[in-house]
């Protein structure tokens, strides 16, 4: 499955934001336990989150 640029860059940059922000992980807006894209999103939402806030 393959993920819209539209929203990979929306989950970019909300995870860029929270981070920056000292915002808590668990604020990510995807369900990890959910359809395919959804799992997508939060995987790439968190990796964002975490290169941009490492601890």
């Amino acid at each position: 499955m393959s993920v819209a640029d539209l929203d990979r860059r929306a989950a970019i940059t909300t995870a860029r934001w929270a981070a920056l922000r000292s915002r808590p992980i668990t604020e990510c807006p995807y369900d990890p336990a959910g359809d395919a894209r959804s799992r997508a999103l939060a995987v790439l939402w968190l990796r964002i989150y975490r290169r941009y806030r490492p601890s």
